[in-house]
């Protein structure tokens, strides 16, 4: 894309987003962009990753249906685990473009925030604003830029054999020994998992409980309802 042409597709998309969306159209100043509820069969990294194909914000041709797993710019679904569909923005397409301050992830259980992390969203794109490095606040007290992780990303190879994806981790090791703050377990056909790994349905959104780091072995983990990221700009 040559700079000129990338520019004006940013301006566009910017302008866009500013006209689809109402005055606080969500929490405060907060734009919903994407909405997955838990145990519904869909896998949560691939929807969050595949682009929406029938969307051209440069020439105005978006359509976007619920239908279509497409979440509208209007939306004021953030708290309900209906619709049971996996909803996201096509506006992750242009990350770039949309001069992102700050990127919130959310967890809800029945309506209430149960977890959540905010992120300086600043020169990121769609995969790294989600790091250890960019933390601004978080309902965990153990959870900061200073703390020791083996894992915090939304996307590694090893772990998401495993079905782990936004995984939030402090060491490795076998089974029992490891302990983290967060995890998006998805469906895998690994056979030889932890006992946390195992769930009659996915995706689950497992997290840690009382604002601390957990031993994932001893299950003394919460399963959200509603995975919610937001963006403020």
């Amino acid at each position: 894309m040559t700079p000129v042409f990338c520019m004006t597709v940013c301006w566009i998309a910017m302008l866009g987003f500013g006209l689809f969306a109402e005055p606080k159209p969500c929490k405060d100043d907060w734009a919903l962009i994407f909405h997955a509820p838990s145990g519904n069969g869909e896998d949560v990294l691939n929807t969050w990753k595949t682009r929406h194909n029938n969307c051209d914000i440069v020439s105005g041709i978006c359509p976007c249906s619920m239908s279509d797993g497409c979440l509208p710019p209007k939306a004021r679904i953030e708290t309900y685990k209906s619709p049971s569909k996996t909803l996201r923005s096509p506006f992750i397409d242009y990350w770039d473009c949309l001069n992102i301050n700050k990127v919130k992830f959310e967890l809800n259980v029945q309506g209430d925030t149960v977890a959540f992390l905010e992120f300086d969203g600043r020169g990121s794109n769609y995969l790294n604003w989600f790091n250890n490095s960019r933390i601004l606040n978080s309902s965990w007290t153990d959870l900061d830029k200073s703390e020791t992780y083996n894992v915090f990303s939304i996307d590694t190879l090893r772990e998401s054999m495993f079905g782990r994806n936004f995984f939030i981790n402090k060491n490795n090791g076998v089974c029992h020994v490891r302990s983290g703050w967060l995890v998006v377990k998805e469906k895998t056909n690994i056979t030889n998992l932890c006992e946390w790994d195992k769930h009659t349905t996915y995706p689950q959104f497992l997290y840690s409980q009382h604002g601390k780091v957990t031993r994932w072995i001893a299950k003394e983990y919460g399963k959200a309802d509603v995975l919610n990221v937001y963006i403020q700009n």
